[in-house]
């Protein structure tokens, strides 16, 4: 059912983030802003599965979709960084490699170390 008129769905509709959804892209007077886009979104996670070919062409577009559901449920006005974030924590629960490439990808991953160890993730 649709949170904002209350309208049920059938079994072939779902809310979507469509072209009128706009995204920020940082933080400062130079930010600028684009429509969402899950074509784009499902390019970056298929990106993120260089090492397994099969999950890249069948997981791309079901864990893209995960993340727009996940940004519809939790985000009010989601910006670049929420989508990232997001896309990361789904990925993490699927595929831990997958993860740390789309972080790698995303600046997500710090690679200054204050001690002795493995890189950590922001």
């Amino acid at each position: 059912m649709c949170e904002n008129c209350r309208t049920p769905f059938t079994t072939y509709e779902k809310p979507a983030l469509d072209a009128s959804t706009t995204i920020h892209y940082g933080k400062d007077l130079g930010a600028t802003s684009a429509p969402f886009s899950l074509s784009k979104l499902t390019l970056s996670i298929a990106a993120s599965f260089e090492h397994d070919q099969m999950a890249r062409q069948l997981h791309s577009l079901p864990l893209a979709e995960t993340v727009e559901q996940l940004l519809i449920t939790q985000v009010r006005q989601p910006s670049a960084d929420d989508i990232a974030a997001t896309t990361h924590q789904v990925l993490k629960r699927f595929d831990e490699l997958a993860a740390l490439q789309y972080a790698a990808t995303h600046g997500l991953v710090s690679a200054t170390r204050s001690r002795r160890g493995r890189p950590s993730i922001r």
